[in-house]
């Protein structure tokens, strides 16, 4: 009988194959994970200034062009309707799960954080949970530090000047990392105009690991992607 000899790998050699596949593993997943995670956090900041875009939109019939009338200078009419039952207004044009009138609510009792891993300020608003999960809280003003880190004021001096509040807006809710210019994002409501993304397209000043992160929107919105350094 002739018979053949057949090779396979050592067990040795199997282990080593294993430790090597393991070792890459680590490598790599981690950084699947996190392109994955900044790619749907990217996307949440995309809809949430189309969201609020539309919101103020779908206002303008009945309360005008924005920032002229009696309805847009009061912030609780223009969060809540002028009889305050939320038939109206902003929080109307949502479905939400939860919706706070005080003009001092926060999106969650956790603290937010900076870029620079500081606990952010001026977080406090009128708030509404949305039923996919987003946190969008109002308050009035809140324009001068977005984007005017480098002395350029973002969109401009001119939309600045106008600016009538400014919406922070956590895309996924409560969900970590709860850090503004990753899950957070500013959004002004400019007299005139509507809604803008804090920020400027290609040149966000703050939008830096070192900085505050507080006009990171226009340059997520700009380029569709998280892109920090």
């Amino acid at each position: 009988m002739n018979l053949k000899r057949i090779k396979a790998f050592t067990l040795g050699e199997l282990l080593t194959t294993l430790m090597i596949i393991g070792v890459i593993a680590a490598l790599t997943i981690p950084s699947i994970n996190q392109n994955t995670n900044n790619s749907e956090l990217a996307t949440g900041c995309l809809k949430a200034y189309s969201i609020i875009s539309q919101g103020i939109n779908l206002m303008k019939e009945s309360y005008g062009p924005v920032g002229f009338g009696t309805k847009w200078n009061s912030s609780d009419i223009l969060w809540k309707g002028k009889s305050g039952n939320y038939k109206e207004g902003f929080v109307a044009q949502f479905n939400t799960v939860k919706v706070d009138g005080s003009s001092t609510a926060k999106c969650y009792d956790e603290e937010m954080k900076y870029l620079n891993g500081s606990t952010a300020s001026s977080t406090t608003g009128y708030t509404m949970i949305t039923t996919d999960g987003m946190c969008i809280n109002y308050a009035t003003g809140g324009c001068d530090n977005k984007g005017i880190a480098d002395g350029n004021p973002s969109p401009s001096d001119k939309h600045l000047t106008n600016c009538m509040g400014r919406f922070l807006v956590d895309v996924n809710g409560e969900k970590g990392p709860n850090v503004i210019g990753r899950d957070i994002y500013f959004f002004l409501l400019i007299k005139g105009v509507g809604v803008l993304p804090a920020g400027n397209d290609n040149n966000s000043a703050s939008c830096k690991k070192n900085s505050t992160g507080a006009d990171c929107a226009a340059k997520v919105i700009n380029y569709k992607k998280i892109d920090i350094k």
